[in-house]
């Protein structure tokens, strides 16, 4: 599995977040260009690329192009979090949650989740 650029990624989002099987290429273009104000060529090429990457197979049904995911979203996750892990943190542990210490996000209750894990392990 490769990294995929913000664009694709975006696209591989709104396909994930359906619970349909398969997705019309329109359906796609529609809330591409409502979300994001993408026209319909843009949105076409990125499809293209996603399938030539193995994120997803197309389908041809008359004048209809429908689009099933190959790759869901966990899998691409935890490719995307263990990349980032061992590029960035050289996979310490310590080194990520360190770079987090600082951000106002992170709450009581995530620290206290984080803890848990930590001693079910």
């Amino acid at each position: 599995m490769k990294k995929i650029p913000r664009t694709e990624l975006q696209v591989m989002k709104y396909i994930w977040s359906q619970d349909e099987l398969r997705i019309a290429s329109v359906d796609i273009t529609k809330f591409m260009n409502e979300k994001y104000n993408w026209l319909k060529g843009t949105t076409s090429k990125t499809l293209i690329r996603l399938v030539e990457k193995g994120f997803l197979k197309s389908e041809k049904e008359g004048r209809n192009t429908f689009y099933y995911q190959l790759i869901n979203s966990g899998e691409y996750l935890k490719f995307e979090t263990q990349d980032f892990f061992s590029f960035m943190h050289d996979n310490s542990l310590v080194s990520m949650i360190s770079a987090l210490d600082d951000s106002s996000d992170i709450s009581e209750e995530d620290i206290k989740s984080l803890e848990e894990w930590i001693e079910s392990r």
